[in-house]
Parts: C-alpha cells; sequence; structure tokens
C-alpha cells in the first residue's frame, strides 16, 4: 500500500491519521475538508443524489497521479451519502491494485435512510471483492474500536478512534512489507478476501478480541511485533509463540500462521488478520 484515498468524515479521518507516515500519499475527498490538495465535493442528502451529482471529470482528474503498479488503500465510512460514489471513485483507478477498509457504523444510530445506504453499500464492496475485483476488504466495526479504545473526551473521541485504526492499518501494512526474522507462512485462498483485523497479547488462555465479528473464518494470521533485544534475549520466546498459536488454532477448520518482527517499541504487540471467503451480514 502506497496510496490512500479517504470518502466522506470516517474514510478522511483515518487518512488524515495516516499521514503520519511519510510513505503514503494521502487523498482526501468529501464535504468537510479545507486542506491544501483535498478535493471538496457538494454533500449528497443519500446515496442516489452523491452518484446524480457527481463530477466524474473532477474525481479522474484529482486521482490521476495514481498508476497502475500503485497498491491503493481506499476508505469509507458506511451509512454516509457520499459513500454512493465510492464505485465511481475506484473506477478511476481500476487498474490498479486496490483494497478496501470499510468501517461499519453504529447501526443503531442511524435513519432509515442511513440503515439502506450503509446495507447497500457494505454489500456490493463485498460482492465485487470476492469476485476479485479488489484485493481485499477489511470490514472495521466502528462500536468495536470504540470500545477497545477505552474512554476519552468528547473534543478527542473521533479522532482518536480514526488514530486507533490508522495504527492496525499501518502496523499490518508494514510488517506485510518487511522480512520477518521467523515465520511458520500459509497464504490464503484467492476467493477468501473478505477480512478483518485482530488484537491480542502474548501468554496464555489469551483471546483474540477482532474489530469485525468475521463469520466462517478460514485463516488467520498472527503478526508478533518484539523488541529487539527481547529476541536476543529471551530464549524461551519461540516456544511460547509456538505454544500460543497452537492454542488460537484449536478450532481446526481455520487455518493459523504466523511470522515474528523486530520492533523499536518497549513493549510486544500481536495483532492478527483474519480472512473468510463468505459475505458477510452482521
Amino acid at each position: 500500500m502506497d496510496k490512500v484515498i479517504g470518502l466522506g468524515k470516517m474514510g478522511c479521518g483515518i487518512a488524515e491519521e495516516l499521514t503520519e507516515h511519510p510513505e503514503y500519499r494521502i487523498y482526501k475527498i468529501g464535504s468537510h475538508l479545507s486542506g491544501r490538495g483535498d478535493l471538496v465535493i457538494e454533500e449528497p442528502t443519500d446515496i442516489q443524489a452523491s452518484e446524480e451529482s457527481i463530477d466524474v471529470a473532477e474525481i479522474a482528474v484529482y486521482l490521476r497521479s495514481i498508476r497502475a503498479e500503485d497498491e491503493v488503500l481506499f476508505i469509507v465510512g458506511g451509512g454516509e451519502p457520499i459513500s454512493g460514489i465510492s464505485l465511481t471513485v475506484l473506477e478511476q483507478i481500476k487498474d490498479s491494485k486496490i483494497s478496501i477498509l470499510y468501517v461499519v457504523p453504529d447501526r443503531q444510530m442511524l435513519s432509515q435512510t442511513q440503515k439502506r445506504d450503509d446495507k447497500i453499500v457494505f454489500n456490493i464492496l463485498q460482492e465485487y471483492a470476492r469476485s476479485g475485483l479488489f484485493e481485499r476488504i477489511y470490514l472495521v466495526k466502528k462500536s468495536i474500536a470504540e470500545e477497545m479504545m477505552g474512554d476519552v473526551s468528547i473534543k478527542e473521541y473521533e479522532k482518536s478512534t480514526s488514530h486507533f485504526i490508522s495504527y492496525l492499518v499501518a502496523m499490518v501494512n508494514y510488517f506485510n512489507h518487511v522480512d520477518p526474522v521467523v515465520s511458520a507462512p500459509s497464504t490464503p485462498p484467492e476467493i477468501c478476501r473478505i477480512s478483518t483485523f485482530g488484537i491480542t497479547s502474548l501468554g496464555r488462555n489469551v483471546e483474540v478480541n477482532h474489530l469485525f465479528p468475521l463469520e466462517n473464518t478460514q485463516e488467520s494470521h498472527y503478526y508478533y511485533g518484539i523488541p529487539a533485544k527481547e529476541l536476543e534475549e529471551d530464549n524461551s520466546l519461540m516456544r511460547e509463540i509456538k505454544e500460543q498459536t497452537k492454542n488460537l488454532a484449536s478450532d481446526t477448520s481455520i487455518s493459523t500462521s504466523f511470522s515474528v518482527y523486530p520492533t523499536t517499541f518497549e513493549d510486544k504487540i500481536v495483532l492478527c488478520v483474519s480472512h473468510t471467503k463468505h459475505i458477510q451480514t452482521a
């Protein structure tokens, strides 16, 4: 991933947090923007209105620097009327390697129109990903991210949520593009393109907290980020990682793999990405 497109309030919020990482080129499209280099468009009333009012030529010009060889992450939040132009935006970069990050809203807080809009975009993007048009779609439930994030002030609430999700995206992308010190690799079947992130810790009887309740998981990969000094000095570390991976693989229907990376952090981090071929309904 080297290019990131944020669409709408949620998508742009996460994309903005990724500007902390200079390796990404960020594009933001929305009605609430004021930054230099952002594309400001009129706020539609619903997804049908967004499709009817969009200036396709304007979108194409804005995204013209994205090339066929680029890996692109497209981020959008469900329930936002502007999400209706998702396919129009993606059409302009169709030759690139596209992954989707779809943030599922708290549906209990949505109007009937927003629920309808969310359901339409949620299902369409999954179907397109499963068909192979996109590399992958990552599903993140906003309410779960908020629970993991903990209590923050109202002023920092949205920014903290975006920062938390962006952290997971950036760390997994980093691990995917550096060499592990050791790994037991496994490649998910090509049809398994519907995914989510998870967080756990290194220890006995720990649980994985997934950011979306993925149904019919078929593959899970665990990323162990270990302080470099511990990698050199802790002789029991490899045994602990193998034992934990075996325990997490107690469900024999799920293929499990892991990789280990040195980090400059003080504490260990354990992230997970799980995959399925099944369209999600939650």
